[in-house]
């Protein structure tokens, strides 16, 4: 059986957009093409993208997928019993999520009050916390001689969960009107894509170190060369990482 680009976006749940970012980028070509040129996709297209999109669930960056679906060993049983591991614990993750919001609302129905220890629970901040630790040596080792690193440690090392709760929640914000202008296929040289770009820059500068224009070109390559920052921006829409470097580029080659 065959289908369409529209069945198989219906299907999987996906949009057209991204089947055809994946089929210009060799991810996901469809097996045959009608002779007008429309896309058909087979079963084991459809097997393809299923594996796709739980390896981007697990934040996999496109690059890694594509080279893991094409290396020669890939045996789809195996990735499937890995990628049940991983999914069980991120759900683990979200039912402790899903727990802290029941007993919030108990909390207000009762009329009593959470402590605030209890607040946050499960949430990112932990996590955060982790990330740092993680990476914390590799950050030093690229750019621990740098001034920007000094300022940035001495700044953070300041904040609080509150102040972190309301950078994350600015930053979210700009991305996610960064994803809306990306899904509405404004160009990346578009006035209000650049707003979007030029309060990235401001946030860096205003709350981790001054950023230079330089610097940041260097982070917008960074994001599209370094595969975490990829899988970051990727899992958000297929494109995006590529897209916002470009704008970002476009800035600061405007503004210097």
């Amino acid at each position: 059986m065959e289908y369409t680009i529209n069945k198989i976006a219906k299907l999987a749940g996906v949009t057209l957009r991204t089947l055809r970012y994946y089929d210009k980028i060799g991810l996901l070509k469809p097996s045959t093409r009608t002779e007008a040129g429309y896309r058909l996709y087979s079963e084991e297209d459809l097997e393809q993208l299923q594996q796709i999109l739980f390896f981007r669930e697990l934040d996999f960056p496109l690059a890694k997928i594509q080279e893991i679906l094409n290396n020669p060993s890939f045996q789809r049983k195996e990735a499937l019993q890995m990628q049940v591991e991983f999914l069980e614990k991120k759900a683990e993750r979200y039912l402790k999520l899903s727990q802290l919001a029941k007993d919030t609302l108990l909390s207000l129905e009762g009329g009593s009050n959470m402590k605030n220890e209890d607040l946050f629970k499960g949430f990112d901040y932990d996590q955060m916390v982790e990330d740092q630790k993680k990476y914390e040596r590799e950050v030093k080792e690229r750019w621990g001689e740098s001034p920007q690193y000094q300022i940035s440690k001495e700044r953070t090392s300041k904040y609080s969960k509150e102040d972190w709760e309301k950078i994350n929640q600015l930053q979210m914000d700009n991305l996610k009107e960064l994803c809306q202008l990306f899904d509405a296929q404004i160009p990346h040289d578009d006035e209000g894509v650049q707003i979007v770009v030029e309060t990235a820059h401001k946030l860096i500068n205003d709350y981790f170190y001054p950023c230079s224009l330089e610097l940041f070109s260097n982070l917008g390559n960074m994001y599209v060369a370094d595969e975490r920052f990829t899988a970051y921006y990727e899992k958000f829409a297929a494109g995006l990482a590529h897209y916002y470097n470009d704008a970002i580029q476009h800035y600061c080659i405007a503004k210097a």
